[in-house]
């Protein structure tokens, strides 16, 4: 999830956490209101009767000597005026309470207002009552009017903080990740200044061209460690063999020490060949190779049959080149994909069967174009899959030939070129590698 919808949707959180709160105080308030409001209402409506009563007089609503009560209720029972005989004699007394009254046999609640009043000596109670429900359903459509203000306003921060976030982390979104996204090398990294009035981001731009100047730093370090250890490391190795050399031409040698010399010479060609293996790979990772040739891979392929087929018929092994005549593989270092292919279609040779058979073919899919090798030897254990790429690691039981550095080879020249290599076995039956190449690389099929 991006950072700009983290942090609106902490945003949203913390609001709806507030609004939850400010509803469950909101109800107590609009209930509070809402009742103090219904109280002053039937104040104003005590004053009026009482104002009536005293102007026409009270024997207009009773009448006295028969001990009458005067009731009034309007046609949907939400409100009522009685004025009876207060037997108890009370002084002037002003009561609220929440009470049911039966009218034409149905009961209502209502909040009522008792007040008692005295005229000429004789003493009566005035009750006027509002309905319950009438209030309780004002005061739920003030609610949800409330509710519904506070959602629209709620709604209304939260894209408003998605547009200040969004707008706050541009300098990161598309300076800083851009920047990184776009690195290939150290040598081609921006180093410029951000412009952003956010002091974090830009000292986060600093650190990052900081780091990346130390990075550069090093690699070129290396690069000329690796050179300087390709002459340190060959010239005594070619001066030990010229030596050896030289002692085989002497005609009295004893039988024993040629073994020992041929032996010795033995051991420094395997030498020269890991320092070549190893400084193949420093290069490679090191991106010391152009990546500026276009290959037709059947033409490489038939190339690199031609000169392994000797091998291949020693053992009656088929290798069918199944890639179309005119699929061209472009942006690559045709030296590096020969090295690839070399080494995949040796492997697929030292490690199939006698009468075996090896498929080279290929296949697009969304994004990759994928290069198939395939053969039919005695495949590869799950558990070991995971570390064949790992250097100094054998591909297979077989022991005798290669120092398991030829597909340490070949993940770094895929990694170079921006793809990917994977890995099918079925032991005893087949093996599959599969190289994926970026596809905007590869030209379409062209028919032969």
């Amino acid at each position: 999830m991006r950072l700009e919808l983290k942090l609106a949707l902490i945003g949203a959180i913390s609001k709806i956490v507030i609004f939850i709160l400010l509803f469950v105080l909101m109800q107590q308030f609009i209930d509070n209101q809402a009742l103090n409001h219904t109280d002053r209402d039937l104040v104003k409506m005590k004053d009026k009767t009482i104002s009536i009563v005293e102007k026409i007089g009270i024997n207009s609503f009773l009448n006295i000597e028969r001990d009458s009560v005067y009731a009034s209720y309007n046609m949907l029972k939400d409100e009522y005026i009685s004025i009876d005989i207060d037997p108890s004699k009370g002084g002037d007394k002003l009561v609220f309470s929440n009470e049911a009254r039966e009218i034409e046999d149905e009961d209502f609640d209502y909040r009522i207002l008792n007040y008692r009043f005295e005229i000429k000596g004789q003493h009566y109670v005035l009750e006027i009552g509002k309905s319950v429900q009438l209030i309780n359903s004002l005061n739920k459509m003030i609610q949800n009017i409330s509710i519904s203000i506070i959602l629209l306003v709620l709604l209304m921060t939260i894209m408003v903080d998605i547009g200040i976030n969004k707008y706050l982390l541009t300098p990161l979104n598309k300076m800083i990740i851009g920047k990184l996204k776009t690195i290939t090398d150290p040598e081609s990294f921006d180093f410029s200044a951000l412009n952003s009035s956010t002091s974090d981001f830009v000292s986060l731009n600093n650190a990052l061209n900081e780091l990346m100047y130390k990075v550069s730093t090093i690699l070129k370090n290396q690069q000329r460690f690796t050179a300087n250890v390709s002459h340190e490391l060959f010239t005594p190795i070619s001066v030990m063999q010229s030596k050896l050399e030289n002692l085989l031409l002497s005609n009295d040698l004893p039988e024993h020490f040629i073994a020992n010399i041929l032996d010795q010479q033995e051991h420094l060609n395997r030498l020269q060949q890991i320092i070549k293996a190893l400084l193949l790979i420093a290069r490679i990772e090191n991106d010391q190779f152009a990546k500026d040739d276009s290959l037709n891979l059947k033409q490489l392929i038939e190339e690199i049959i031609l000169n392994i087929e000797d091998r291949a018929q020693m053992r009656n092994i088929s290798i069918e080149n199944n890639i179309p005549s005119e699929q061209v593989l472009g942006r690559v270092n045709k030296s590096l994909v020969y090295i690839l292919l070399f080494n995949l279609i040796s492997n697929a040779i030292k490690y199939n069967k006698d009468n075996g058979k090896i498929q080279v073919s290929c296949f697009n899919d969304d994004l990759n174009f994928c290069l198939e090798i395939s053969d039919s030897g005695i495949g590869i254990d799950k558990d070991q899959i995971s570390t064949i790429f790992d250097r100094f690691k054998r591909a297979g039981p077989l022991a005798g030939e290669g120092y398991g550095l030829g597909l340490s080879i070949v993940k770094s020249i895929v990694l170079f070129h921006q793809g990917d290599i994977k890995v099918r076995s079925e032991p005893g039956i087949k093996t599959t590698f599969t190289v994926h190449f970026p596809l905007k690389d590869v030209n379409e099929f062209h028919s032969a």
